[in-house]
């Protein structure tokens, strides 16, 4: 039974998939094919049950159902001092509300752990009641961000060979959501928090080398580390924050 469940589960996980990479994909895993579609998904079990949010509309499905019920996209709504969103949409076919909340959060089927929990509130078009249904998701990170960037900028200013030990640059892996490269001296790797449009290094590390140049270095890691925006556009990655924009990154081959 518990093998018949976990299959369920990741068909519905799975639909945006290839059939090459879905043995081995989690959901964390997936890469969005396009980031204009696609940016968060959500699974249930007990029923079984999947949401995506997309710019251009919300879908819950079942493994029933797999076409599912469309929603219009909307704007979430905002918990002030907490990581928690609502989506509240309608249709013809019912009224679904979405709240994703912060946290680590298992589906209870297939030992995977997310880091949303999520509840939705969902009616069929003549039923009288929302039915409550509880499940876990994950921001999907965009995968135009999967590759090799050198810095070009930073704040501000061009830079040169010559203002670091060696340029700096990152490979970036959307899949793990993880990244690497050298800071100008050290080598530096790690993590990517990816919410829609948000985009954080977190859990960066260092090498710990001495250089001449170390006070660039550092200027450098601040300015990555504050950054919370991106935009991929002629080859280049921007990275900004509230401030202004912090670097610029080339793609490289």
């Amino acid at each position: 039974m518990r093998k018949l469940g976990i299959v369920m589960l990741l068909t519905i996980v799975g639909a945006c998939n290839s059939t090459k990479n879905k043995e081995n994909t989690t959901p964390k895993e997936m890469v969005s094919e396009n980031p204009d579609r696609v940016y968060f998904k959500a699974i249930g079990t007990e029923p079984f049950w999947g949401v995506e949010i997309s710019n251009n509309q919300i879908k819950y499905t079942t493994p029933e159902d797999p076409e599912g019920i469309l929603f219009p996209p909307t704007k979430p709504v905002r918990v002030m001092d907490a990581n928690i969103k609502t989506y509240q949409s309608k249709s013809k076919a019912g009224e679904i509300k979405i709240t994703i909340t912060y946290g680590k959060c298992s589906d209870g089927m297939s030992d995977m752990e997310h880091d949303y929990s999520v509840t939705v509130a969902l009616k069929k078009a003549g039923e009288a009641a929302f039915k409550d249904l509880r499940g876990c998701g994950n921001y999907i990170v965009d995968y135009r961000l999967h590759d090799i960037w050198a810095l070009e900028e930073m704040e501000g200013q061009k830079i040169s060979d010559s203002d670091f030990n060696k340029r700096p640059f990152m490979e970036i892996k959307a899949r793990e959501a993880t990244f690497g490269g050298v800071a100008g001296c050290n080598r530096m790797f790690g993590k990517l928090f990816s919410e829609q449009e948000l985009l954080r290094f977190t859990n960066v590390g260092l090498t710990r080398m001495a250089c001449d140049k170390m006070a660039n270095e550092a200027k450098f890691i601040k300015a990555l580390e504050s950054s919370t925006a991106y935009e991929i556009k002629n080859n280049r990655l921007y990275l900004s924050n509230p401030d202004g924009l912090k670097l610029v990154f080339k793609k490289v081959d």
